[in-house]
Formats: C-alpha cells, sequence, structure tokens
C-alpha cells in the first residue's frame, strides 16, 4: 500500500480539503481504505459544478449532490455551497432535502443559488432555527418566507442576492432573528415585494446595499431605505431607484462609500461626519453635503465624477470642511462627454487646514488640463505643505497633449519641495490603511 494511505484518517481528511469536492469524493474508488475517507470532510462545495449545462452532466450533478450528502458523515458541516443553474430540473423536495440534511450536520456556513427558470422557492422552515448557523449566502430564485418564531442566534454574516420576498414582514422577522448578526450584504431585486426595506440590527458593523432599479416605481408608490444600526461602522450603498434614505440613532460611521440619486434625510447626513474615509460618486444630491457638514476625523477621500457637474467650488467645501484629510483622489474616468459644461474656479480667501498640515498624497485620473483645472492644481501645489507624492493619468486625444500637459504640470510651483509628481502607469494610489489601489 502506497504512503500516503497509510496516513491517519484525520490528516487524509485535511488533504482532501484541499480538492474540489468531486476530486475528493472520486478517491473513494482508490480502494478499500480510501472508501468512506472522503465522508468525513467538513467542507462540501458543489458551486464549482454550476457551468456544466449539457442534460447529461445536469442529471449527473443533481444526482452526485443527492448521493454523496446522504453518504456523508462528518459529525459537523464546517460549510455547503450548492448552486443550482438555468435549465437544470430539480424537484422543490430535493431542495428541502439538501437543506435539512446541512442542518441536520450542524452546518456552520450555507451557501444556496438557485438560478433556475422555476418560480422562487421557499426554503425549510427548519433553517430559520438553526443554532449552530454563522454564515448564510441566499441567491436569485429563493422566496424568503420566513416563519414565526425564527432563531438564529450565531449568525453573524448574511449575503441576500436578488432574493425574493414573501412581505416587509418576513424581512423584518429575519433581521430580528439574528441578534449578533455584523455583516449584512444585500443586491436587490426590482419586484422583491418589498416597498420600506427596514434593516434594525443593533450588531451590525457593515452594511453593503446594491439596487440598480431598472423601472421606475407606479404611480403614488415611494420606496424607502430604513437603518436602524447603532453599531454600523461601514457603509456600502449603490442605488439608482431614487427611494428615500433614512437613518436611525446616528451610527458614528467610520467609512462610506455612496452612490445614490436621492436626498436623504438629515440623519443620514450626520451620520457622514464620523467617516475617516470616503468614496463619493459626485451628484446635484451629493453637492450640499460638502458645505453643511464638518468631516472632522476624514483623512481619505475619493471623488468620483459621472456626470457633468460644476464641482471645483463645492470641492473647495469640501477641503475646508476636512482639516486631517490625508489623501484626496479625484477620478474623471467615467465621464464620457466630448464637451464638458463651463467650471467655476475662485481661489478662496483663506488656505483650508488640510493643504497646510495634512495633505500627503493627491491623485487625479483623466486629468486633462483644462484652464480652471490647472489654477485648481496650481493652489494645490502652492499651498500643501506636507505633500510627498502627486500622481496624474493624463486624457488626451494624441501624445503631444500628454507630453504638453507633463511639463505644464512639472513647471508648477510646489511648496514642498520632497514631493513626487507621478504620471500615467507610474501612478500608484496608496491609502491611508497602507492598501494599494488600481
Amino acid at each position: 500500500e502506497d504512503r500516503i494511505s497509510a496516513l491517519p484518517d484525520d490528516l487524509l481528511v485535511r488533504i482532501l480539503l484541499l480538492v474540489p469536492t468531486k476530486d475528493a469524493v472520486a478517491t473513494m474508488i482508490l480502494s478499500k481504505r480510501w472508501r468512506s475517507i472522503w465522508t468525513m470532510v467538513p467542507k462540501l462545495d458543489y458551486l464549482e459544478m454550476i457551468s456544466d449545462d449539457t442534460n447529461k452532466k445536469r442529471l449527473w450533478l443533481l444526482r452526485f449532490i443527492d448521493e454523496s450528502l446522504q453518504a456523508h458523515k462528518a459529525p459537523v458541516l464546517e460549510a455547503l455551497a450548492i448552486g443550482v443553474d438555468r435549465g437544470r430540473h430539480v424537484d422543490v423536495v430535493d431542495v428541502e432535502n439538501w437543506i435539512k440534511k446541512a442542518v441536520h450536520s450542524r452546518v456552520r456556513e450555507l451557501g444556496f443559488i438557485l438560478r433556475w427558470s422555476a418560480e422562487p422557492t421557499r426554503l425549510p422552515n427548519n433553517l430559520y432555527t438553526c443554532d449552530t448557523l454563522v454564515s448564510l449566502g441566499l441567491s436569485n430564485k429563493i422566496l424568503l418566507d420566513v416563519p414565526s418564531p425564527a432563531c438564529l442566534p450565531s449568525l453573524k454574516y448574511l449575503i441576500l442576492d436578488s432574493v425574493v420576498y414573501k412581505d416587509e414582514d418576513s424581512l423584518a422577522r429575519f433581521l430580528s432573528s439574528c441578534p449578533l448578526l455584523k455583516t449584512l450584504i444585500v443586491e436587490r431585486h426590482h419586484q422583491d415585494n418589498v416597498k420600506v426595506f427596514n434593516i434594525k440590527a443593533p450588531c451590525l458593523v457593515f452594511l453593503s446595499y446594491h439596487y440598480v432599479k431598472l423601472e421606475p416605481h407606479g404611480e403614488g408608490i415611494e420606496g424607502s431605505l430604513v437603518i436602524d444600526s447603532p453599531a454600523l461602522k461601514k457603509i456600502f450603498i449603490t442605488d439608482h431607484s431614487r427611494d428615500s434614505y433614512s437613518i436611525e440613532n446616528e451610527p458614528r460611521l467610520e467609512k462610506a462609500n455612496i452612490n445614490f440619486r436621492c436626498y436623504p434625510d438629515d440623519r443620514f447626513r450626520t451620520s457622514l461626519s464620523s467617516v475617516m474615509c470616503l468614496e463619493l460618486v459626485l451628484s446635484f444630491a451629493t453637492f450640499s453635503w460638502f458645505s453643511t457638514i464638518g468631516y472632522s476625523y476624514l483623512m481619505e477621500c475619493k471623488i468620483i465624477l459621472v456626470h457633468d457637474l460644476d464641482w471645483l467650488q463645492p470641492l473647495m467645501f469640501l477641503l475646508q470642511n476636512s482639516p486631517n484629510l490625508k489623501v484626496l483622489l479625484i477620478d474623471k474616468t467615467f465621464i464620457q462627454v466630448a464637451e464638458e459644461l463651463p467650471l467655476s474656479w475662485n481661489q478662496p480667501s483663506s488656505v483650508p487646514g488640510c493643504l497646510s498640515t495634512h495633505l500627503e498624497i493627491f491623485e487625479w485620473r483623466e486629468y486633462k488640463g483644462r484652464n480652471e483645472e490647472r489654477e485648481f492644481i496650481n493652489y494645490i501645489f502652492a499651498n500643501s505643505k506636507c505633500l510627498k507624492r502627486a500622481g496624474f493619468s493624463l486624457k488626451s486625444t494624441g501624445n503631444h497633449t500628454d507630453r504638453k500637459n507633463m511639463k505644464d504640470l512639472e513647471s508648477m510651483y510646489r511648496v514642498s519641495t520632497s514631493s513626487q509628481l507621478l504620471f500615467s502607469t507610474q501612478v500608484e494610489y496608496m491609502s491611508v490603511s497602507g492598501e494599494t489601489r488600481e
């Protein structure tokens, strides 16, 4: 017998954890010694086989999932991931049996994707009372019909990707059943049966919410997002639905990534005053934030322009209200208009405090060298005493314009004599947290 087969069972199980599930199961044919080793592997991942699209492979995959789950004997199922792709014919009973088996095996991490053409499927009630579940991901053709009572006392990480809710009460019951929930990632479906998306989670630290509605609300119907999570620290929101926003308890946010078209309430705007890292897609809805909010803790800011706006003056308000800003990035990559609107630039009467004492890194992506932009850069260079690095990727129609803009920037006076000036592929954006970004 080979040396590997002579190893202890627990070591062989650890080895099988390193290979795809279908290969781990296939080792059962090697010899009598290997016949049951794979059944003790605590992680099963069937997602890697989701792309097989022939009828023969579809039938094989469904039978493979059924038989391997029935044969599995590990006392605790650390992780289970199952995906059913478009065109597959699966009985709802099979789905229920898979979930029940996972719950019976005291599953800790469960990922379930249903992309089939059938109607959204209800999951068995015992999923909502699984006391071992720490991480749960549900995606696509799943109907969230949460019974009462529901209790997921260990759940800390939740993904709801394009699922459909029976009603708003089901969403509320689900979130209230997760007292320890710390991370919530939501990708909303435009027909998910929810008008008021209420997120009430007392321990929630990270929220990612993505909603790109493809059709307008019906006449007289208005949607909203309500956030009631006092422990919230990081929030990433992309929403093009024009729904309203409100936030309760004014959490002390540390990081925010905001891209929406609505006008949030005062409490939502106030909650941004504590952020240390802000990424903002500039719009008419967010213009007023720069002049009305004091960003005393802000150290890193990325401004993304996707619309042609008169944005230089609002940006100066931001600098005036961000005394501790160390990193500023302006990204115009997404502006595609041939002729941009005129920009307003008036040199402020007093130099923003962040320029005098803190700004170290400045970057501009898709710099065109317009007159107002040049004046703004000239002002930044002349007043940023702590500047260490300024980087530019240049937008032009030819190399001649690139060279002209580069020479122009190089000729500008920089009060920080030790600062570096980098162009194009030389630019490496380093955040204050030490992470390198492309």
